[in-house]
């Protein structure tokens, strides 16, 4: 007997979507497999990648169909996006049409490979009606406390006029118009999911009977939970002179408080509102103030990978313990986002302060002996014995760094803190397409939301594109309206969502019988029995940002 894929493939996927054979039941008693492929995105043509990650959840939904269960296995289009606009400057097509060509392309595609994706719960993100809910979840956290606006520095393209991520940054110059890239102070709107970092940090336990550890071994590093201790180092009388007494003192962090005698300098980072006094009162030189922009305009990401550069900034502070002067450098490995943007330096137990030491002949200081001798050639950077360290000598780095901060705070120098590298969630985005954020700016009220009933807030369909700045904020009439608040005249915020806003979650609503999406983002009872994902297929680029988000989502919720 010969196969004829064009005839049997035909008739079979004929007759699944006449028997819906791949809908899931919404009998809740009986036993359930939730099976989730990523989340894809529109580009236009599926390729072996696509192909690969949904026929290998194609497999497992239909080996449990085949063994009794109750089976969700669901496709939609994480479809808003960058790549959308970028098409549109180039062909001059609409984000909208070219996104939702797409999506038909695709799904004929994967149609024809005749996976068993449940075809009634099939959505994009940037469907008018999944963009009404997710307007109401960012309004009811930001109800919650969890939304605020803050100004940060962020990587702006002046020839784009927008906010560029840092991987669109390459060499110091965008991405899409090799121009410079400047790092410039805006105001946007954060998530507070530093709230949750303790949290999310222990739920990781949770997660090991069903999670790859490498998985949860790259959200605990990117969470980085340290404990440690923060004093502040007091500007030397001179220094206090030189900045006009506009400053006194700034805050560090360390996590060795045992190699504090080790201090032989302090590094601000370029950002450091010391180094912009300085800078903006041209108390340094043309030569040095041309180093630090220079520095400021390099992303964090790039900044972490590049050679170790300083300039010294000619003041100096004083050592809590000694009494001594300490010299002040600003450095481009120090991130204004960690620790308040300054650090105490001990070159000879920090590879990172020794490579910077030794550029720029800096003293070295040895304060802790270690199996492995200090022989000046590179640093020692494990624990030790206190050395060179007044009445803390002889103590192991353990029982020293317990003394030491119990010092500091009896003498309330300074305290023992619990920091963590996670920041919160920038998720303003200065483009067009994506879900508009519902806040509004009223001249007597202030920032206030949108009510609940005028949802959604949609996007304009006459706008045109020429990555130039925002097309929302440049057009003629949709940022006008009245506040829901009082009813005066007012502006609606132009920025819109992260794409990652959609995709924290996403999976719940595929939970959903699609008769109540209109009402609800997601139903409850149908969440509770569908949850958690059984199986999910995606690539290890998942791992922190999107799966982070999805649990901090969840977190929120709760």
């Amino acid at each position: 007997m010969q196969y004829n894929p064009l005839e049997l493939e035909k008739k079979w996927q004929q007759t699944w979507d006449e028997t819906q054979a791949f809908e899931p039941s919404n009998d809740f008693s009986k036993a359930k497999k939730y099976i989730l492929s990523m989340f894809p995105y529109p580009s236009g043509r599926i390729h072996m990648g696509h192909v690969r990650n949904y026929t290998i959840g194609d497999a497992i939904a239909r080996h449990h169909r085949k063994n009794g269960f109750n089976v969700l296995h669901p496709i939609g289009w994480d479809s808003f996006g960058m790549p959308a606009e970028n098409a549109a400057i180039k062909h001059g097509v609409h984000p909208k049409k070219w996104t939702y060509e797409n999506i038909d392309y695709m799904r004929k595609e994967l149609a024809s490979l005749g996976l068993s994706f449940s075809k009634k719960r099939e959505f994009a993100a940037s469907d008018v009606l999944y963009t009404k809910h997710e307007q109401r979840i960012f309004i009811e956290m930001f109800n919650k406390g969890l939304v605020y606006q803050k100004s940060a520095t962020l990587n702006w393209c002046n020839t784009c006029q927008t906010v560029l991520a840092n991987e669109q940054v390459e060499e110091g110059c965008c991405w899409r118009c090799d121009n410079p890239v400047e790092q410039r102070l805006l105001p946007g709107y954060y998530l507070k999911i530093t709230q949750y970092a303790q949290e999310l940090l222990d739920d990781c336990e949770k997660l090991k009977a069903g999670w790859p550890n490498q998985v949860l071994t790259m959200q605990e590093n990117w969470i980085g939970r340290s404990e440690g201790l923060e004093f502040s180092f007091n500007l030397s009388d001179e220094a206090k002179a030189k900045l006009a007494h506009q400053f006194e003192s700034y805050k560090v962090f360390t996590t060795r408080p045992d190699t504090i005698y080790g201090v032989s300098y302090s590094a601000l980072a370029p950002e450091h509102a010391i180094v912009n006094y300085l800078i903006e009162h041209k108390l340094l030189s043309d030569e040095k103030i041309a180093q630090i922009k220079a520095m400021q305009r390099v992303g964090a990401r790039e900044r972490a990978q590049a050679p170790k550069e300083g300039v010294s900034l000619e003041i100096e502070v004083i050592h809590p313990l000694t009494g001594e002067k300490v010299p002040v450098w600003v450095a481009n490995f120090v991130l204004i986002e960690y620790g308040g943007g300054a650090v105490m330096a001990v070159p000879a137990h920090d590879e990172r302060d020794f490579e910077f030491a030794t550029k720029y002949n800096l003293p070295i200081i040895q304060s802790i002996e270690s199996n492995t001798p200090f022989d000046g050639t590179c640093a020692t950077t494990e624990y030790g014995t206190l050395i060179n360290s007044a009445e803390f000598s002889g103590l192991a780095s353990k029982e020293a760094q317990k003394a030491i901060i119990a010092h500091f705070e009896a003498q309330k120098m300074g305290t023992k803190v619990i920091n963590y590298k996670l920041r919160d969630w920038g998720i303003s985005r200065q483009r067009y397409w994506g879900a508009p954020i519902p806040m509004i700016h009223c001249p007597k009220c202030g920032l206030v939301p949108e009510k609940f009933e005028n949802l959604p807030v949609s996007l304009p369909d006459d706008v045109e594109i020429k990555g130039e700045g925002n097309p929302l904020d440049k057009h003629p009439t949709w940022k006008y309206t009245t506040c829901p608040c009082c009813g005066a005249d007012a502006i609606r915020e132009t920025d819109t969502m992260d794409t990652f806003f959609q995709s924290s979650w996403y999976f719940l609503r595929y939970t959903t019988d699609p008769s109540l999406w209109n009402d609800v983002p997601f139903d409850k009872e149908s969440a509770n029995y569908w949850m958690n994902v059984d199986q999910y297929i995606g690539g290890i680029e998942h791992a922190i940002l999107h799966l982070l988000y999805a649990r901090f989502f969840y977190q929120s919720a709760s």
